[in-house]
């Protein structure tokens, strides 16, 4: 591994390169392919949890313990909080202190790509709070930058917003996402064939698959708009894993809509996209019911924890333990379908505040890092 010990950033960020990914040969890597570490960020955003901070901390203390058992982990911390999550985290789990506004670096954070000689250079989208639902979050926006300079990676810096739920790949040119996010929430102005060139140049690959929307609840004011990562992911190359659900949920309607898309479509290589059903949408139960200074989007109601929102690792996929009915039978049917051991880990505290597992973690790709230029 060629990544230097994470430690402290310098106060200026160096500059990006002046090319675009796809011009140097870099492309998007799977979710499942082999990494180097991953990433999470500590939560900090009071705000959001409010007194219910001491839990989320120790939950998302526990999911990057439990990544820890497969692979290097990686957690980004505000100066401010760095002696609590040391505590909290062990000595197994390195710290990278960078200021923080909130605690979603699947969004916020750096999008990693590759060449083809395995080089992984850094893709820095424009991030504005989920369409401003969310403020402030100037300090992280900054995240990915200051991350290259501390690691000393290449770092590309896209022109337009784009969080990381909202889009995932084969890692070979196929991509999805939803038109409820891209066309009607972010980068307004900007078609179907514009975000298509976009996602092309910055990202590296050569087709996308537009799913018509997101989860019910991931709408309105607080939410994310439709992320892909709560509906479908895909599992393998020409696999795809979609969340359906039974026909008195609310959802039902427009996952099947999603469904039609997905069993109509081919991939960039021309192959009809198998899809696998995920029937079993889990919830985890509202928290934070009657307690003052609790604004996170779950606050006293159920909230969904989809099992596709789930995180590849080293020879296991981390998946939603909410301890619903058939849930034992959904991780062993995810665990064959993906070829990895299976791992429940607990998802109520990062469902409370809108997402998932997927949510809260970034992969690092192995390879070495390309150096800045």
């Amino acid at each position: 591994m060629t990544q230097a010990t994470p430690g402290q950033t310098t106060a200026t960020p160096g500059p990006a390169a002046t090319s675009t990914p796809r011009a140097d040969g870099f492309r998007l890597p799977a979710r499942f392919t082999p990494h180097q570490r991953t990433l999470l960020s500590w939560p900090c955003r009071e705000d959001l949890f409010g007194p219910l901070m001491d839990d989320a901390r120790k939950e998302w203390a526990e999911v990057a313990r439990g990544i820890a058992r497969f692979e290097p982990v990686t957690v980004v911390v505000d100066p401010a909080q760095e002696a609590e999550a040391r505590e909290l985290l062990g000595e197994g789990v390195d710290l990278l202190p960078i200021p923080l506004d909130d605690s979603w670096i699947r969004d916020n954070g750096p999008i990693f790509v590759r060449d083809d000689q395995g080089q992984v250079a850094m893709v820095h989208f424009g991030f504005d709070g989920w369409g401003e639902h969310f403020t402030p979050y100037d300090k992280d926006a900054q995240v990915p930058a200051a991350i290259a300079e501390a690691w000393g990676v290449r770092r590309y810096e896209a022109p337009f917003v784009l969080e990381g739920g909202a889009f995932n790949t084969d890692g070979e040119g196929t991509l999805l996402t939803t038109e409820q996010c891209l066309l009607h929430h972010r980068n307004l102005g900007l078609g179907r064939g514009d975000n298509e060139e976009l996602l092309k140049e910055w990202l590296g690959v050569e087709k996308v698959i537009w799913l018509p929307y997101g989860l019910v609840e991931d709408s309105g004011p607080f939410s994310t708009s439709g992320h892909v990562d709560d509906v479908a992911q895909f599992a393998a190359p020409g696999v795809v894993l979609a969340q359906t659900c039974e026909p008195d949920n609310p959802n039902y309607s427009r996952l099947q809509e999603n469904l039609a898309v997905l069993e109509a479509a081919t991939d960039a290589a021309g192959r009809r996209v198998e899809v696998v059903e995920s029937p079993l949408l889990p919830y985890v139960s509202g928290v934070g019911a009657g307690l003052d200074g609790v604004s996170g989007p779950g606050a006293g109601i159920r909230m969904p924890a989809p099992y596709v929102n789930m995180v590849f690792v080293e020879g296991a996929v981390l998946l939603p333990l909410t301890g619903e009915e058939g849930e034992d039978e959904m991780h062993r049917e995810i665990g064959e379908l993906v070829g990895r051991e299976p791992v429940g880990l607990p998802t109520e505290l990062s469902a409370f505040g809108g997402g998932g597992l997927g949510c809260i973690t970034q992969q690092v790709p192995a390879g070495p890092f390309a150096p800045p230029r």
